[in-house]
């Protein structure tokens, strides 16, 4: 997994439910529930070097199949 996939894992994610969370290099960089807002951000932090990392916050009571 990549650095931010492995922080993502770590992060505590309480503050962020249902919002998108970018990170780069393992940092969070934008949160929003706009999944374009967060992606633009994060693709700006990055770089054109690097690709941005954003994924959504469910609640923990939430079960994807």
């Amino acid at each position: 997994m990549s650095k931010s996939g492995d922080a993502f894992r770590k992060l505590d994610k309480s503050q962020y439910e249902w919002e998108f969370v970018g990170m780069c290099d393992g940092v969070v960089v934008a949160h929003s529930r706009s999944f374009d807002e967060v992606y633009e951000v994060t693709k700006k932090a990055c770089g054109p070097d690097k690709i941005p990392f954003v994924s959504q916050v469910l609640p923990a009571e939430c079960l994807i199949l």
